[in-house]
């Protein structure tokens, strides 16, 4: 790179805790102590639901909020990736973030993916704007 600035990608053997925003400090102070500056957060990272009502313990963006809270502390950047969705028919989509959906009033596809895994688990078909055939060959390929 110009800037004589090379990435490294190491695996972290982790595993998830489901502890919410908590986690997510976690994460970005595992990845500082490997050197990272930024940390990608997704919505409800580490998220759980309840056993009883099946209701989110935490709200979907509490994570990136805990996390931009606390960044300058733990010196570490949290970089929030958009909730994108789906807009358009199955021959036409494109995805746009969901705020920009609901401000333009467009209809949006979801597929959770709790639903991708039981369609994946059930050889049922998965539609081209969630996923691309050839990633789902694969993972039914693993699955077995």
């Amino acid at each position: 790179p110009p800037s004589g600035i090379r990435p490294r990608w190491a695996s972290l053997p982790y595993s998830m805790h489901m502890a919410g925003p908590r986690e997510a400090i976690q994460h970005m102070i595992i990845r500082k102590n490997f050197g990272c500056t930024h940390f990608i957060i997704g919505r409800d990272m580490a998220g759980s639901k309840s056993s009883v009502d099946g209701e989110d313990f935490y709200g979907a963006f509490d994570a990136q909020d805990f996390a931009k809270a606390n960044a300058e502390e733990l010196g570490v950047q949290p970089v929030p990736s958009l909730n994108l969705v789906c807009s358009g028919d199955d021959e036409k989509f494109e995805y746009i973030t969901a705020d920009e959906a609901k401000e333009k009033g467009l209809e949006v596809k979801k597929l959770s993916g709790t639903k991708f895994r039981q369609m994946l688990r059930a050889g049922e078909a998965i539609p081209e704007w969630f996923a691309f055939k050839s990633v789902v060959e694969v993972l039914r390929a693993e699955w077995k």
